[in-house]
């Protein structure tokens, strides 16, 4: 088991101010929350803040770049090529539906949803970031296991298919806060269901 090694004093203080704001910004919207809101929530001081982040677009855009960070690790881990097998993309649906639906993850979509329309700068940075190249490193693994295979769309197809297919619609619910122990025993078992399906109809028929 890889041991976490313990943050030190500036991560913790990073952590503290960008969990702050996550609060804030769902609280009280973008606009709303000041950097005194942010400083006085986090405990820390407005130069750490400047020093980290700028500003509150800053601090924005950090909070895409470490929930998508997170999940491009689950896209493309260590392990290399990616088994094209049931077992295989199974877990690693389970995995990449985890990250997309963390807290964090969940609290930056509801953000932007708000808050894109006034902010079509960050509102790009997120899709470039988030949805466009989480399937541009699908599709390159699913390029690189489906070599000497016959397909029925590209890989850039298949990866938009299989994202659309294990994600159903459990985020949606996550987002409007209705997900209940219900709905994830249904998600776990709609899983299994949508990678089967994905498998069966990717190859070319004769």
């Amino acid at each position: 088991m890889t041991e976490t090694k313990p943050l030190t004093r500036g991560e913790s203080r990073r952590q503290a101010m960008l969990a702050a704001a996550t609060e804030l910004f769902l609280e009280k919207g973008f606009e709303h929350t000041t950097l005194s809101d942010i400083v006085s929530r986090s405990k820390g001081s407005r130069s750490t803040l400047y020093e980290q982040f700028g500003n509150k677009e800053g601090l924005l855009r950090a909070m895409i770049e470490d929930i998508t960070s997170d999940i491009w690790a689950v896209i493309v881990p260590d392990e290399r090529p990616l088994p094209f097998t049931e077992e295989a993309l199974t877990a690693l649906a389970r995995r990449f539906v985890t990250a997309a639906m963390s807290p964090r993850a969940v609290a930056v979509f509801r953000i932007l949803v708000t808050e894109g329309p006034r902010m079509p700068e960050m509102a790009l940075f997120f899709l470039e970031r988030g949805p466009r190249t989480i399937e541009r490193l699908l599709a390159e693994r699913f390029a690189e296991a489906l070599r000497d295979r016959k397909t029925v769309g590209t890989p850039q197809q298949l990866a938009q298919v299989f994202i659309g297919g294990v994600m159903g619609v459990f985020h949606s619910y996550k987002v409007v806060g209705q997900y209940t122990d219900d709905i994830e025993s249904k998600m776990n078992t709609h899983i299994p269901t949508a990678v089967r399906l994905f498998l069966n109809g990717i190859e070319e028929t004769p």
